[in-house]
C-alpha cells in the first residue's frame, strides 16, 4: 500500500485537496505541535472521530486516556483481523499483523512515537491487504479506496502519506498523527 498511496492531488477529490494539502503543510518539519495537533484536529473531523481525538489530545489524564483508547483499539483491529477471510496462502497476513499490534501498543504506551510510527506503517500496509487483497497494491488504490466511501478514501489516503513523515517529526507531532489513525480504526 505504501508503496502507490502518494500525494497526487489527481486522485483526491475536489473538496478533500484543500484538507490534505492542510496535512501536508501541516507535518512538514518547520510546523509546531499546536500547528499539527490543530490540522488533525481537523482532518479528524472528516474522518468522523474528531470528538475521540479531542478528547485524547486535550485529556487531563493524558497516560490514561490513550491506554484506554489503545485498549479499545487492540482490541477492535485484533477481532477485524480475526473476522477478515482470506486465502490460504495470505494467513501469514493476518499472522503478521496480529504480531505488530502489541508491539505497536507497546510503543505507544512507553512514548516511542519513532518507532510506533514505524510500526504502523507497516500495520497500515497488512491491514490494506487483508481488507482490499491485491487491489491495495496498486497505484489506483487511493482513487479506488475514495470510490468506496470518502472517509475511507480519506483515510487510506492519510496510511500512504505517513511514510513520507519518517525522520522529519518530533515525538509529539507524531503521536497527534498517530492519533488520527488509532482513533479511526478504533471506530472502524
Amino acid at each position: 500500500m505504501s508503496s502507490t498511496l502518494q500525494n497526487n492531488n489527481d486522485v483526491i477529490p475536489p473538496e478533500y485537496r484543500e484538507l490534505t494539502q492542510e496535512f501536508i503543510n501541516a507535518t512538514g518539519s518547520a510546523s509546531d505541535g499546536s500547528t499539527i495537533a490543530a490540522s488533525m484536529g481537523r482532518f479528524a473531523d472528516q474522518l468522523g472521530i474528531g470528538s475521540d481525538y479531542r478528547s485524547v489530545m486535550e485529556s487531563e489524564d493524558g497516560v490514561q486516556s490513550l491506554n484506554h483508547l489503545l485498549g479499545h483499539f487492540r482490541n477492535n483491529v485484533e477481532l477485524l483481523i480475526h473476522k477478515t477471510w482470506v486465502e490460504k496462502a495470505d494467513e501469514s497476513h493476518k499472522e503478521k499483523l496480529l504480531d505488530r499490534i502489541p508491539l505497536f501498543v507497546s510503543d505507544m504506551e512507553k512514548s516511542d512515537y519513532v518507532q510506533a510510527h514505524r510500526t504502523f506503517i507497516h500495520i497500515l500496509d497488512e491491514l490494506a491487504y487483508l481488507l482490499f487483497g491485491s487491489q491495495s497494491r496498486k497505484s489506483d488504490f487511493i482513487e479506488y479506496s475514495f470510490r468506496i466511501d470518502p472517509q475511507i478514501g480519506l483515510f487510506w489516503w492519510y496510511g500512504g502519506a505517513l511514510s513520507s513523515l519518517l525522520g522529519r517529526e518530533s515525538a509529539e507531532q507524531l503521536k497527534a498523527v498517530l492519533l488520527v489513525g488509532i482513533c479511526f480504526l478504533t471506530d472502524f
